[in-house]
């Protein structure tokens, strides 16, 4: 408990209170008729940290100065004196380091009993293991890699043999058919039941949330220790549906929730949204970290994708937590291959110049089938919410679980798990191999099955992403891109084993194998993922990283780039910055470009404004007007007539404030508040002075500021609001609220790509009604 003397100048043996905010106790003292005041100005706001409610955005600017100064209170009171000062205060600056150690260590511990649970329960829906039956078949036969999609062994018995109806093959295959369908749907039943009853934020894959998130949104839930627990749950249970999800693009809500979780035990952490959010910025990518074997991979996933806000000392802190996640990851050895690399690849030999047409070509298609994916995905997912299939999500679940294992039956290649199929997809074809995917009498068998598989695999993640389970696109979308790209390696391949004198192969005269259609597999993954979510940088690093060879690292850049460009061509936002304009969550994104030609006042409330006056103010008075109003904070005028700018107070701030105030017995509900040091002298009774509550110098803009500035202090200050004055004079606010509806207005809702859209003169957009609840 830590506890403040609010009074330390005239107790008197005056009788001490508890007052409770949040997390600390506060004591306070009622003696003289002014210890209101003087308890009010002895606690200013930055002692006290400020709370948010749900789906309330933080103050940036708020939050770090209150960051510096409880550092600076920190180092006065009880560090930087003597060696024991010094020794305390070396602790306090090594909490953020523990802090993150302790987060790696449980990311990697959950990403591994993660992965064995899901090896395992995918396997049960084809039989079970009679030397132990919790091996899953891959351990239980001792396959390599690239034999897990074909191969058996005598000690795994799939269902038919269970139930002793293997004698007769047609049987066989139908009641193997059978049990891989029914296994499928009460997985995935199993997890939407969890989902719909228990926690709703640990449907999806969670990263539009984070993203949101990091921008400074507030979702108490989302984090919480109660959505991590469903949300791994769900997420074995859905990945071993067969579902065409992936576990891996998840984890990074997983590994946001468990930063959070551990963080809520760091005061210094747990107390501040911004600390909070350097926090989880830094440990957020650790998932990718996890999934993939991939350190740099989540370090630039966080810096490209996720984070709002990504100074040199969060990229420094991501790596700290990456690289211990990693070797932590490493020393469990999920992968049962003693190595982080999960798509162990090793190349001999360099591309071809003619080898480029492929390459671009497989950028082009890759880039067009990532655009098509986001266009029919959102418009499927806007469908299912404004039909009756939103009143049966169970059922739309387990009917598309039972789809999905009844098509994939049919294709070896859509039978097995998605991180086994990418590891055969990035297999390479060695002397002698004759397995259906390196056979070369099976050549046009072989890329004809990949073609459906590749087709059904694209429809079903269409129907499938943002289902009502823990779902996302890193694997399926990684295995569509995978399908055709090797469909593209094996026609090249069959093109030099067809006519090898052709001058275009004459540099493979040396090589036995000169095209490998693993390649082709490994730039195809890569380059639809890039189509779908638009990152560049940190899609190339994962995939080099959990291949583990940097040869074609040229060809793989130069393809993922066209994709990146061909994808622009149809939208300019990736798939999750789409979830996020569907969900309309208070997001800013601050990567786009807009040019706008309004100004402020074209856009700002001025109507129906809701202030505070300078003088009049009551203690019940303000209480009333709390409950009465929903924003989060207000302008402090002189007078209603004058409209004079005083300051600015937030609901956080205020509440606080009077919460202090009232733990006086002597304050009552007409004891007098004041917003100015300027005390009449006639008052001879307890009053509140809120003038340390308050912020007398907000950030103010001139009516016909240009609106491009305006959202640039959104998006680089994080600003909540901007209050438009006109030489002292307030004449309206300007919040976040606004600028989101003013852009979804202008142009998300005419479907026009911000940089290319220059707008024309047209009637300001009408203010809306203040009386609305506020988001900013």
């Amino acid at each position: 408990m830590k506890t403040y003397d609010l009074n330390d100048r005239t107790t008197n043996g005056a009788e001490i209170e508890m007052v409770e905010l949040g997390d600390e106790s506060y004591e306070v003292t009622e003696g003289s008729l002014t210890n209101v005041s003087d308890a009010i100005r002895s606690v200013p706001s930055f002692v006290s940290p400020a709370h948010y409610d749900d789906y309330e955005t933080i103050d940036w600017i708020r939050d770090t100065i209150l960051a510096r100064r409880q550092k600076a209170m920190y180092k006065r009171d009880g560090g930087g004196k003597g060696c024991f000062g010094k020794f305390k205060m070396l602790l306090y600056k090594s909490q953020g380091w523990l802090l993150l150690f302790l987060i790696a260590v449980a990311i990697a511990c959950i990403a591994s009993i993660l992965n064995v649970s899901v090896e395992y329960m995918v396997d049960t829906r084809l039989g079970y293991c009679t030397t132990g039956f919790f091996l899953s078949r891959k351990l239980c036969c001792r396959l390599s890699e690239s034999d897990v999609l074909f191969d058996t062994c005598d000690a795994w018995h799939n269902w038919a043999k269970i139930v002793h109806l293997e004698t007769n093959e047609i049987v066989a295959y139908i009641v193997n058919w059978f049990f891989y369908v029914v296994i499928s749907i009460i997985y995935a039943g199993l997890s939407a039941f969890m989902v719909k009853n228990l926690i709703r934020w640990a449907a999806g894959s969670g990263i539009p949330e984070v993203k949101v998130i990091l921008g400074g949104f507030v979702i108490k839930m989302f984090n919480s220790w109660q959505s991590l627990i469903v949300k791994v749950t769900c997420l074995i249970l859905s990945a071993a549906s067969g579902l065409n999800l992936g576990k891996e693009g998840p984890m990074i809500h997983v590994a946001s929730a468990t930063a959070e979780v551990i963080s809520s035990l760091f005061p210094k952490y747990a107390l501040n949204e911004v600390k909070k959010r350097e926090i989880l910025a830094a440990a957020s990518g650790v998932g990718i970290t996890v999934a993939f074997g991939a350190p740099l991979g989540g370090v630039l996933i966080s810096l490209e994708e996720l984070s709002y806000y990504f100074p040199h000392h969060i990229m420094l802190s991501a790596l700290f937590c990456s690289t211990i996640a990693a070797s932590v990851l490493q020393l469990l050895n999920p992968f049962h291959n003693g190595k982080l690399i999960i798509y162990q690849v090793h190349y001999f030999h360099s591309w071809l110049n003619i080898e480029w047409i492929p390459f671009i070509f497989i950028g082009i298609f890759m880039g067009f089938l990532g655009a098509l994916f986001i266009k029919l995905n959102i418009r499927w997912s806007k469908f299912r919410r404004t039909s009756r299939m939103k009143l049966f999500p169970i059922t739309y679940v387990m009917v598309m679980a039972g789809i999905t294992a009844f098509l994939s039956w049919c294709n070896v290649y859509l039978r097995s798990y998605s991180s086994d199929f990418l590891a055969g997809m990035f297999s390479q074809c060695e002397g002698g191999d004759i397995t259906p995917l390196c056979d070369p009498e099976r050549t046009w068998t072989t890329v004809s099955d990949l073609f459906i598989a590749g087709t059904v695999r694209f429809l079903l993640t269409v129907f499938t992403f943002g289902l009502a389970v823990p779902s996302g696109l890193f694997i399926p979308g990684f295995a569509i891109g995978a399908t055709f790209g090797r469909v593209v390696g094996i026609i090249s391949a069959w093109a030099y084993n067809n006519i090898p004198e052709s001058y275009a192969f004459e540099t493979c005269k040396n090589h036995a194998e000169c095209i490998d259609p693993s390649v082709y597999a490994i730039i195809g993954a890569a380059c639809f993922l890039t189509g779908a979510t638009r990152a560049t940088f940190s899609i190339i690093v994962i995939i080099l990283e959990a291949t583990g060879d940097l040869n074609y690292l040229l060809p793989v850049t130069i393809a993922v780039l066209v994709s990146k460009f061909v994808g622009d061509l149809f939208s300019k936002e990736g798939i999750y910055e789409e979830i996020i304009l569907m969900n309309e969550y208070p997001f800013l994104n601050n990567r786009v470009h807009y040019n706008f030609r309004k100004t402020a006042k074209d856009i700002m409330v001025s109507r129906h404004l809701s202030i505070i006056e300078l003088q009049g103010n009551t203690y019940g008075s303000l209480m009333a007007f709390m409950n009465s109003n929903n924003h989060t904070g207000w302008p402090v005028v002189t007078s209603k007539e004058e409209m004079s700018l005083i300051g600015y107070i937030t609901r956080s701030e205020l509440r606080q404030a009077l919460a202090f105030a009232g733990a006086h017995r002597v304050v009552q509900d007409n004891t007098n508040c004041y917003f100015s040091p300027e005390i009449p002298s006639s008052e001879n009774r307890p009053y509140i002075d809120l003038v340390p509550w308050m912020d007398a110098t907000p950030i103010q803009v001139v009516p016909n500021t240009p609106l491009n500035n305006v959202f640039d202090m959104f998006t680089r200050m994080g600003m909540r609001y901007v209050l438009v004055a006109n030489r002292g004079t307030i004449v309206g606010i300007v919040t976040k609220k606004d600028i989101l509806q003013y852009i979804h207005v202008e142009y998300h809702a005419k479907g026009i790509e911000p940089e290319d859209h220059d707008e024309e003169e047209h009637s300001p957009v009408p203010s809306h009604d203040v009386s609305e609840p506020s988001s900013f």
